[in-house]
């Protein structure tokens, strides 16, 4: 299983400083304090929070639970999405120019295009990290000066993403570029440019035949590719164990897939 609700609860009001191996002998320092960790959703039979930030989200239409990248995952059928309002640290200008990081797992089918992040005004959709399977495109889009950014605050190329398995996505803000990234890889990159902030909810999923996601986390901070990559391959959970916490290690789980 992974790390329960409440050691995760715990575990994340410690300042997190820790060295892991990426492969080899490689190892890589990472840093990443209580403050900067917004939301995880680890979907381990639940929508809940596990940052202790209490963001948690509600599941409104159809979904279910199964076996996904890291214990459960939480698979969305048609009209199923998660919603979450906004709050202290998932406020509603935490995309507008503030750095960020979405990391997430994701399946899915053929299809036009669905939402993974989908920021929420009003009605009408904000900040918004999009797939187009069918197309293979990743896209990273908002309202800048009230006008729809198309593709060009951040898009990949086509043929980047891929149905049908499991595929890793991150989309990254330091202030100065947008990047995404896809199973690892830096795939796209743009110059930074303002949004226009103000959302008021924020939801996973919204427009879907069938998405599956797991271990999606938000940070307030732009995270690396070397940090991405062990977010990738380890898991969020032990992405953020530190070096003093084997007492907190000892009481959870952490299976790596």
């Amino acid at each position: 299983m992974k790390t329960t609700f409440a050691a995760l609860l715990i575990f994340f009001t410690l300042s997190l400083f820790t060295f892991l191996p990426v492969s080899g002998d490689d190892t890589v320092t990472t840093s990443v304090n209580n403050t900067e960790l917004v939301a995880y959703y680890p979907f381990d039979g639940n929508a809940q929070d596990a940052s202790g930030n209490g963001n948690d989200g509600e599941i409104i239409g159809t979904a279910s639970y199964i076996d996904g990248k890291y214990g459960d995952a939480l698979a969305l059928d048609g009209d199923g999405y998660v919603e979450m309002q906004t709050s202290d640290s998932l406020h509603g200008d935490l995309f507008k120019t503030d750095p960020f990081t979405l990391a997430v797992w994701v399946y899915r089918e053929t299809g036009v295009y669905e939402h993974v992040w989908r920021s929420m005004p009003t009605e009408s959709g904000h900040n918004t990290l999009f797939i187009f399977p069918d197309e293979g495109i990743i896209s990273w889009r908002g309202f800048v000066d009230r006008v729809w950014s198309w593709d060009n605050l951040c898009e990949t190329d086509p043929g980047v993403f891929e149905t049908d398995t499991w595929f890793h996505i991150a989309v990254t803000n330091d202030g100065e570029k947008f990047r995404i990234y896809a199973n690892g890889e830096k795939v796209a990159e743009t110059d930074f440019q303002e949004t226009d902030g103000g959302n008021a909810i924020y939801r996973i999923g919204d427009f879907n035949k069938h998405l599956i996601v797991d271990d999606y986390a938000v940070f307030s901070k732009a995270l690396n590719e070397d940090e991405i990559n062990l977010i990738m391959n380890t898991g969020v959970a032990q992405f953020l164990q530190t070096t003093q916490s084997e007492d907190i290690v000892d009481q959870v789980s952490l299976r790596r897939m």
